[in-house]
């Protein structure tokens, strides 16, 4: 397995008609998919719902997840299949971000 030397920010957008609750658990599950993959300083923000630029899959809102994480490109590339198959996530993108020393350091 690759070391954990990159650091990821991935962006998720979840469908306008889930509960809050529903919204808490795919948080929840997956943070544990990020920690049981390996996965160091786990930061998961949720944005709240907002308006679309434009229509995604006939949504015109979307409720917005990020996440900030320390990994490799295997653990992305494991998350970003599962993001495919779930139903409840009508968009996603991960960036490798060149702030890792910067993280790091504080």
């Amino acid at each position: 397995m690759n070391p954990l030397n990159n650091l990821y920010e991935t962006f998720f957008i979840l469908k306008p008609d889930l509960t809050e609750e529903t919204t808490l658990n795919i948080i929840r599950k997956y943070h544990q998919m990020l920690i049981t993959n390996g996965c160091k300083n786990i930061a998961i923000y949720d944005r709240g719902r907002r308006h679309l630029s434009y229509p995604i899959n006939k949504y015109q809102d979307g409720i917005y997840i990020e996440c900030s994480y320390v990994g490799n490109k295997q653990i992305v590339s494991n998350l970003e299949k599962f993001f495919r198959i779930d139903d409840t996530i009508i968009r996603y993108l991960t960036i490798k971000t060149n702030s890792l020393a910067l993280a790091l350091e504080n």
